[in-house]
């Protein structure tokens, strides 16, 4: 693993949570909301000196559609004013992995999805956002991977994609 000054995670629903306190997800300037809650964000990775020491990985789930096109567009972007690589991470599951993991104790406190009948309605109706074979994208099938397994894939290919980060690795498992 990459070292905590190194490395830092925005899981999606520290993005998402402050937006479901103020409105609701069909409820008009919901999606508005969220937009102005990543820029700012956005901004401050741009501009302010010290982020700059370190990686941001964020968590999200997007669709296929345009709204998912345009916000995969403001990571990009963020990634690209910085001066950076952009890397994107696509995990997958079976729908039987999917509904076990849907049921861990800790998913509804974090504000994750626990229903698995709207579990079903995403995964027989909505199409993941596709990366278009972007040559930084690694998709991953995590349905038989062990959490750290997962991690050691996708340190591997971030460390071939941007070796700089390699000084700050502190895993003691060989990846």
């Amino acid at each position: 693993m990459l070292s905590p000054p190194a490395m830092k995670l925005v899981h999606n629903h520290l993005l998402i949570n402050p937006a479901d306190v103020v409105l609701g997800r069909e409820q008009d300037g919901y999606q508005d909301l969220r937009q102005r809650i990543r820029s700012a964000i956005f901004w401050s990775l741009v501009h302010e000196p010290a982020t700059y020491s370190s990686s941001y990985v964020f968590t999200d789930f997007q669709t296929n559609n345009h709204l998912g096109e345009k916000v995969m567009k403001e990571y990009a972007k963020c990634a690209k004013d910085r001066d950076t690589v952009y890397i994107p991470i696509v995990l997958t599951c079976d729908l039987d992995t999917n509904l076990t993991r849907c049921e861990a104790p800790d998913r509804a406190h974090s504000g994750k999805l626990v229903d698995k009948q709207l579990l079903r309605k995403f995964r027989n109706h909505t199409e993941l956002y596709s990366f278009h074979h972007d040559y930084a994208t690694l998709e991953l099938d995590v349905s038989t991977l062990s959490a750290a397994d997962a991690a050691k894939q996708i340190l591997r290919h971030v460390l071939n994609l941007a070796p700089e980060l390699s000084v700050h690795v502190i895993s003691p498992v060989p990846l």
